[in-house]
C-alpha cells in the first residue's frame, strides 16, 4: 500500500500505478497532482473475488457457518434455515469483472440473474436482465439474493440503505465483496435482526477492521478480513504482475494505458 502522503509531496509524479482494483484513496484533493495519471489493477481479482462470493453465498444457503459451529461443540441438530440456491434470482449490483465473474458462475448453476449498472451501455450477454443504478429499487424484491462489487467513493456510499433493505424480499441473501461503504451498516444491522435479511456474506466494511459490532454475534453473518481478493495467490500476482507490465510498456512507449482510473468518480 502506498502511503498518500508520501504522494502528495511527490509534483512531479507522471503516472502511478496500483496493484489492486480500489482507488478512492488516491483521488482525494490534494493526494496526487492534477496532471497525474492514475491506473489500477482492475481486471485481476475478478476470479478470486467471484469464487469468494459464490462461497459465501452456497455457505449462507446452506447453515455451513451454523454446522462448523455445531461441529466444535459435537452437536448433532438438523438447521431449518437452509435453501436449494438452483433456480434463484440473483441480483448484482456492479457488472463489472467481478460482478460477471460472479454472474457466470450463479447463472451455470442455474439462477436466474440481474444486473445494475451506472450506465445503460450493455457490457455482457451474461445477465438475463440489466437495469441502471435509478432502476434498481423496482426490481430488488425479486431477488432472492444480492450481490455487491460496487467500487467505493461517493456516487456508491450508501447505496443500500434503510429504504432499499425494506423494498428487499425477506429472507434474502446479500453478499458484500465490493466496498463497504456502499451498505449502511447501522441498516444492514436493522435488516438482519428483523429478518429481512435472512444471511449476509460480508468481506468489507465501513470501518476496517471491523471492531465491536453485533455482526460478530449473528449467527446468519459470516465474517471475512477483506480476504476476497487473495492477494498471496500467486495465480493473482502473476495477473497483476502482467497487466503492470503491460501498462509500463505502455507508457515508455507513449501508448493509451489500460485501466485509466477517473479519478471523479474513483474507478
Amino acid at each position: 500500500m502506498i502511503e498518500t502522503d508520501k504522494l502528495a509531496k511527490s509534483k512531479e509524479l507522471e503516472w502511478l500505478q496500483i496493484g489492486w482494483a480500489g482507488a478512492e484513496n488516491y483521488c482525494r484533493e490534494g493526494v496526487l497532482s492534477p496532471n497525474a495519471m492514475l491506473t489500477n489493477a482492475s481486471g485481476a481479482y475478478g476470479n478470486a473475488v467471484a469464487e469468494h462470493m459464490v462461497a459465501l453465498t452456497m455457505s449462507l444457503a446452506s447453515s455451513i457457518q451454523i454446522y462448523f459451529l455445531q461441529q466444535l461443540q459435537h452437536r448433532w441438530e438438523l438447521q431449518q434455515r437452509m435453501r436449494v440456491v438452483s433456480g434463484s434470482t440473483v441480483l448484482v449490483y456492479g457488472t463489472g469483472d467481478i460482478g460477471t465473474h460472479y454472474a457466470r458462475i450463479m447463472k451455470a448453476m442455474g439462477c436466474s440473474v440481474i444486473g445494475i449498472k451506472r450506465t445503460k451501455k450493455c457490457n455482457s450477454n451474461i445477465f438475463d436482465e440489466q437495469y441502471i443504478t435509478e432502476e434498481a429499487e423496482q426490481v430488488i424484491g425479486r431477488a432472492d439474493v444480492i450481490a455487491m462489487a460496487l467500487p467505493g467513493g461517493e456516487q456508491t456510499r450508501h447505496i443500500v440503505d434503510e429504504a432499499m433493505i425494506g423494498k428487499m424480499k425477506r429472507g434474502v441473501i446479500l453478499i458484500n465483496a465490493g466496498r463497504g461503504s456502499t451498505i449502511d451498516t447501522n441498516a444492514l444491522i436493522d435488516g438482519l435482526q428483523e429478518g429481512i435479511i435472512g444471511g449476509a456474506g460480508l468481506d468489507v466494511f465501513e470501518e476496517e477492521p471491523l471492531k465491536d459490532s453485533p455482526l460478530w454475534e449473528m449467527s446468519n453473518v459470516i465474517i471475512t478480513p477483506h480476504a476476497a481478493g487473495k492477494l498471496e495467490d500467486s495465480y493473482n500476482r502473476k495477473k497483476v504482475v502482467e497487466l503492470c507490465l503491460d501498462n509500463l510498456y505502455r507508457y515508455t512507449h507513449g501508448m493509451e494505458l489500460k485501466h485509466v482510473v477517473n479519478r471523479k468518480l474513483a474507478y
